[in-house]
């Protein structure tokens, strides 16, 4: 019988808990492996008999300890001093023993188990843990382990050859921030293997523990002769009735051309047409985006009063994954069918953790069409001939792409438009000059 795991994400992952199962939770230490088993009981404990045994030193209260905030208040607690469990494993095991037979408990935590029978030797330990192994099914409940093990300590270790699952934690430190991990050694279903080569990120925070599973996506055919309206009338003409829908493309260009602005006027467009909408910035707040809107004669705002416009402004650091599943809860919590993402060339100003620009946009650019999202990015560049879109190989990626580019031309500044890109379109070759106006885009000479 599958259990929830109690762990926001995992069991997208794993689907569950099996009980009875023994599951251990390892890493070095300040990881996150006590916090996790906590966040596991306290989780069930309105529904189930939930048992943590902590094994540590004397005159721990682990009620009052500020490190558990989010302990349960029925879970009952058995503490037992680390140097008993060193010294006399056996009458600790026994006494175990005791305490979850009274308990009854349906979820259970050691925590950590290493620190029993350390000293025997390893023929001795290996006699112990399975004596462990052996009274675990009576128990009848789902029983979690600690352990402060490395990596590779894992492959070695006498434990993982006893428990049903192992959930490794670990994490980098990036001077300013620090990203962790979680890597599953082994499960008890060969249907699960797909997931023992992936690293899942997680953070803890106050709300507890969350871990971000990789956005499953279906390869789609869509029919490209629907059609999403820009806004700017012309370039829809010149895309043959608008971006085809779930497509995403790359609005670039240097400073000043209206990327931000061709942006805002898809979102209002869109809007109009009474399709939610997402905005997700990094330079400019919801505020500075709004009366930027507000000049050309859009109100973002009453879209945004209304809950059909949502922002995702983010401009602290965080992981790419983390953001990446921010914009799908956005995204589902209203039904999104347009996104802006204004400001590719910003990522790196606020991501942390190993970067692959690539593979988070094709992970986004998937997730859109897979959600029936038509979506808009835009990028500044230095040229138009050479973005960074190209430089980090993602441009490809993109179904279409829309040039913007300033011109000097005498003395004077000119502003011109190319579609250098609309798969499956007989969309316009033409370089054509824009203004921008009072009312938004204007392209001229059609």
């Amino acid at each position: 019988m599958l259990r929830p795991t109690g762990i926001a994400g995992l069991d997208e992952i794993l689907g569950g808990f099996l009980k009875p199962s023994t599951i251990l939770i390892a890493g070095t230490a300040g990881v996150g492996k006590t916090m996790f088993v906590l966040e596991s009981l306290s989780s069930v404990a309105e529904q189930e008999s939930t048992l943590y045994i902590p094994i540590a030193t004397s005159g721990r209260s682990f009620r009052q300890d500020p490190s558990f905030p989010l302990m349960h208040e029925s879970i009952t607690v058995y503490p037992i001093e680390r140097m008993s469990a060193e010294r006399d494993p056996l009458s600790v095991l026994i006494d175990i023993g005791n305490v979850v037979a009274d308990s009854e408990a349906d979820r259970i935590a050691i925590d950590p188990i290493t620190p029993l029978g350390s000293a025997f030797s390893e023929q001795e330990r290996h006699r112990f843990i399975g004596t462990i192994d052996s009274m675990t099914p009576e128990w009848g409940a789902v029983t979690l382990f600690t352990g402060e093990l490395t990596g590779k300590e894992i492959h070695t270790s006498i434990l993982s050859h006893f428990v049903d699952v192992i959930l490794y934690l670990s994490y980098e430190d990036h001077k300013r921030y620090i990203s962790r991990n979680l890597r599953i050694f082994k499960t008890m279903s060969s249907t699960n293997n797909h997931i023992l080569s992936k690293i899942y990120t997680f953070y803890i925070s106050k709300d507890g523990i969350r871990v971000f599973p990789t956005i499953k996506t279906k390869i789609t055919h869509k029919d490209i002769s629907i059609r999403v309206p820009t806004g700017v009338q012309r370039l829809d003409a010149m895309l043959g009735g608008g971006i085809p829908e779930t497509y995403s493309t790359l609005v670039e260009g240097n400073s000043g051309t209206g990327k931000t602005i061709f942006g805002l006027e898809f979102i209002h467009e869109s809007l109009k047409n009474g399709k939610p909408s997402v905005i997700v910035s990094f330079n400019e707040s919801p505020d500075q985006l709004i009366a930027e809107a507000m000049r050309f004669g859009w109100d973002l705002h009453r879209y945004a009063r209304d809950g059909i416009l949502k922002f995702i402004y983010t401009t602290d650091h965080i992981h790419p994954d983390v953001h990446l599943w921010r914009i799908r809860e956005m995204v589902e919590s209203i039904g999104a069918r347009s996104v802006m993402f204004d400001g590719i060339s910003d990522i790196e100003t606020v991501f942390y953790g190993s970067l692959r620009m690539r593979a988070y946009i094709q992970s986004l650019i998937r997730y859109f069409k897979d959600a029936g999202v038509t979506s808009v990015f835009t990028n500044e560049t230095k040229n138009t001939s050479s973005s960074r879109m190209t430089d980090a190989g993602a441009s490809f990626l993109m179904d279409g792409i829309i040039s913007l580019e300033n011109v000097r031309s005498d003395s004077e500044m000119r502003k011109t438009m190319l579609i250098l890109k609309m798969r499956g379109t007989d969309h316009s070759q033409s370089i054509k000059e824009y203004t921008i106006t009072e009312h938004g885009i204007e392209i001229m000479g059609w």
